[in-house]
This record gives C-alpha cells, sequence and structure tokens, in this order.
C-alpha cells in the first residue's frame, strides 16, 4: 500500500500509468487507493446522524456500495449490515401492527382495493404499501372476510331463498339491488345464497345465436367480484345471469378455449371433416376461441391413432449419407424416390418430413435456387403456377418454394394492426357475402394477409 501512496504522490491521479506500474487495470489501481483511504477514516460506533443518511438510503433504494461512498466512515460491508438490521426492525414493527390493529376502516379499504383490482390478479404488495401492511397480513386477513362471509351466506340461504322466488313470481324476474336492501345484505352475498332455481334459462353454445355481448357481461362479472386468487362462485354467477349453473361452468371454459372431448365431441369433428369443413369452421362450431390448429391436431390424433413413429438416429444417419453423397448427381425427386425406396421399415410420413426437411438444408438445392432468380419464381407462384411444378422443373424440394413465400409474405405484411386497417377489414367482410373469401379480403385490405384477416376478424368481431 504504501507503493501504491509513493506512486500517487509522484503521478497524482493518472490511474493508467499507477495500474502499468503495480500491474492492475486503471480501475483495480484506482479501487485500493480509495479502499485505502476509507480505511482510514473508518469509525466502528453509528452515529445518529450517519443512521438517519442510512434510513434515506433506503428509502430511495441506494445500494450498500453507493451509501458507503455516501457516509464516508463505513465499509460497505457494514452498511450492508446495518441496512439488513434497519429493514428487519422496521419489518418486524409492521407485521406487530398488521396484526394487532385490524379496525373497520382499515378492513373497508382494504375490501375497496381489492374490488379495484384490475384484472384477476391482486397485487398484495402495492396494497400492503397502501394500508402500511405486509401483503401476508392484506392476504390472510382477505380469506378471514371471505370465510366469514361464507358462513353468513349459509345462515341467510333459506331468508334469501324465500325473497328470490317470492321476487321472481311477482315479476318473473329478479332485483338483486331489492332482495339486498330488504334483507341488509350486499348483493354478492344474495346470489352466493340464493338456491331458488325456477325458471332459469340454459345456455348452450351455437355458432349462429352466440352473442359476445352477453359473454362479455359474464366475465366482466366473474372479473370484477372473483380476482385471483379468490375462487369463482358459480352459484352467484348463475344468479346474476339467471341461467342454469353447469351451463355458465362449461361456457367460462368455452371462453378460455377448454373442450372435453367426449366420444359424441370427437365423432362430430370427424364426421364434419370427412364431409369437406375446414377446420377453422369446424372449430367455430365447437367454441368461439378455440384454434383451428388444436382442433386438426384432435382430428389427425383420432382418425390416425398409432400412425406416427419417429425415425431411429441409425435411420437419420443413413439417409444424410445417401443425400449428401448423391445431392449433387440427382434431382431430389429422383433423391428421395432412392431413399424412401432404401428404408421400407421406416415411417412413410415420418420418412418424407425429414427427407424433404434435410433436402430443404442441402447447399446444393439451395444454389440452384439462387441462380433461378428468386424473385422471377416468386412472381410465377404469384401468378398462379403450382409450388410443386416449378419444384420439379428447378430439381429441388418443394418445401423451399414454400419456405421461400412465407419470408417474403413475413416481410410484406407487418404483424401489428392499426385501428384504419381494423376498420378497412370489418368494413370489406360486411360488404362480403358469406362464406367469407379470406384471399379476396386480404387482396382488398392490401396490408395483410388471408390468415392475418381472419384471425384479427374473429378476434375483434364482437366489439363491432
Amino acid at each position: 500500500m504504501y507503493h501504491v501512496n509513493k506512486l500517487v504522490d509522484t503521478y497524482g491521479k493518472d490511474w493508467e500509468r499507477i495500474g502499468e506500474e503495480i500491474d492492475a487495470s486503471p480501475r483495480r489501481a484506482q479501487r485500493i487507493w480509495t479502499l485505502h483511504q476509507q480505511r482510514q477514516k473508518v469509525t466502528q460506533a453509528w452515529t445518529e446522524e450517519e443512521l438517519e443518511t442510512l434510513r434515506n438510503c433506503i428509502r430511495d433504494g441506494i445500494g450498500m456500495a453507493e451509501a458507503s461512498r455516501i457516509i464516508g466512515t463505513k465499509m460497505s460491508y457494514a452498511c450492508h449490515a446495518k441496512m439488513q438490521s434497519l429493514k428487519n426492525a422496521g419489518l418486524n414493527t409492521k407485521l406487530l401492527k398488521s396484526r394487532t390493529l385490524w379496525n373497520s376502516d382499515d378492513v373497508a379499504r382494504l375490501v375497496h382495493l381489492v374490488s379495484t383490482s384490475k384484472g384477476r390478479d391482486v397485487d398484495w404488495t402495492a396494497i400492503g404499501k397502501d394500508l402500511d401492511r405486509s401483503a401476508e397480513s392484506c392476504h390472510f386477513r382477505y380469506i378471514k372476510l371471505l370465510q366469514k362471509h361464507f358462513n353468513a351466506k349459509v345462515d341467510h340461504s333459506q331468508t334469501v331463498s324465500r325473497e328470490v322466488q317470492k321476487q321472481y313470481e311477482q315479476h318473473q324476474r329478479v332485483d338483486w339491488t331489492k332482495v339486498a336492501q330488504q334483507l341488509g345484505l350486499s348483493e354478492r352475498e344474495c346470489m352466493e345464497a340464493n338456491q331458488f332455481n325456477n325458471g332459469k334459462a340454459r345456455w348452450i353454445y351455437d355458432p349462429d345465436t352466440f352473442s359476445w355481448d352477453t359473454a362479455d357481461r359474464m366475465a366482466q362479472f366473474i372479473k370484477s367480484n372473483y380476482p385471483k386468487p379468490v375462487p369463482v362462485n358459480y352459484t352467484a354467477v348463475s344468479n346474476y345471469m339467471w341461467t342454469d349453473k353447469s351451463d355458465c361452468v362449461k361456457m367460462t371454459s368455452l371462453l378460455r378455449g377448454e373442450i372435453t372431448w367426449t366420444t359424441e365431441t370427437l365423432a362430430r369433428v370427424v364426421h364434419l371433416r370427412d364431409n369437406g369443413m375446414k377446420f377453422e369452421d369446424i372449430a367455430h362450431q365447437l367454441s368461439p376461441t378455440i384454434t383451428a390448429k388444436k382442433v386438426a391436431a384432435t382430428y389427425h390424433k383420432q382418425k390416425n391413432p398409432h400412425v406416427y413413429q419417429p425415425l431411429l438416429d441409425t435411420d437419420r444417419k443413413q439417409i444424410k449419407e445417401i443425400m449428401d453423397s448423391r445431392a449433387e448427381l440427382m434431382d431430389f425427386i429422383e433423391l428421395r424416390a432412392l431413399v424412401i425406396k432404401s428404408m421400407p421399415h421406416a415411417n412413410k410420413s415420418a420418412l418424407y418430413t425429414y427427407v424433404d426437411s434435410h433436402g430443404a438444408a442441402l447447399p446444393v438445392y439451395k444454389e440452384r435456387l439462387r441462380n433461378a432468380n428468386m424473385e422471377h419464381i416468386a412472381s410465377q407462384i404469384l401468378s398462379g403456377t403450382k409450388q410443386s411444378v416449378l419444384a420439379k422443373q428447378l430439381g429441388i424440394p418443394a418445401l423451399m418454394l414454400t419456405n421461400l413465400m412465407r419470408s417474403r409474405a413475413f416481410s410484406m405484411h407487418s404483424r401489428t394492426w392499426s385501428q384504419e386497417e381494423t376498420d378497412k377489414l370489418m368494413q370489406v367482410v360486411r360488404a362480403s357475402p358469406g362464406p367469407h373469401n379470406w384471399k379476396s379480403i386480404s387482396e382488398e385490405v392490401g396490408t395483410k394477409d388471408s390468415k392475418q384477416c381472419r384471425t384479427r376478424y374473429f378476434n375483434v368481431a364482437h366489439r363491432y
């Protein structure tokens, strides 16, 4: 350390020169000097002024190293230890308060904050800061309130049911505000307690009569009254919608894109597909949100449950050896036929897929495509020439042309939708009679492909 002091006296704070002298980086040399200077000023005891400075650092989110520099008389590890001590002391005081001092105002504030939380994920940390309590204490207290309300609901079940029955028989409808006022309970407590179910409607999904307004109304009720992690009370949902409880449960699952694949449902999918219906239309027949990809996967699994078998590693190695050695001598169609003929034991579906994908990666076929002028090839495909015909003429895998057109479409069409594009899409769709030709619709929109147009329409149609 004496050597560093002498160098600083000689060269000043030229840390590059000093670093060269002591065989260290400039930053390391400066660090050694700073620590030495700081150690000369270090004191063991903490003054009240130092503690107040450290509390301000904790409040402002300043770390231990910067806090050590600001205080000047304490090392960073000492600041870290004292910071932890101050934090733990504050937490213990906060926990003690949160466990013992829940008054009616705090409870009312807690219920209000939970009910106004955005989405189904309640931010208990933010609520704890608002109430000056720990997140765990707020969560635990809210669960206790729910248990208390559940017990009260059981006691009020018969009373609420009688009042609901009385209103329904008089007016053929239920005014939950009047029921709550009559019994001195909240509307949600009345909905959770009621067991009178006469006259409730059924809600079975039908693509021709399905209404997003009704679905959004149910979803909003669940979101407002049962934010996550509070479990949904479907008795209250059923009473609010005045719809069969089991139908509400099933519709909620459908809105999440979840389907119970029963024997009847699978048979219906197979029947519709065998009659020529597209997977997109089949998906719309089953659920308002399920994807065509999921329906297609289920259909193929049902039709061919044991068809697909992956290739063995030895088979893959043999395929690579054959293709790598003969790709320059043969067109791809001939090469693929040779590979398939030489491996009669392999699964045909897996074999075709692997041969096509490996062929598309071979340099010789990539060079052929580049020499053929990719822009000219793309324009031929857009004008109606089949990809399989062009691939056979060029002697390359058709998969390469598919990838070429996908990359062009991705570069031509952005994935984000502006409001003007969405409005234009809705205008074009409503002006064209069904069933919709998404390719022609995409041409009229001009900035999106057919798949983007169809997906966007089904995502936003309920808003228009």
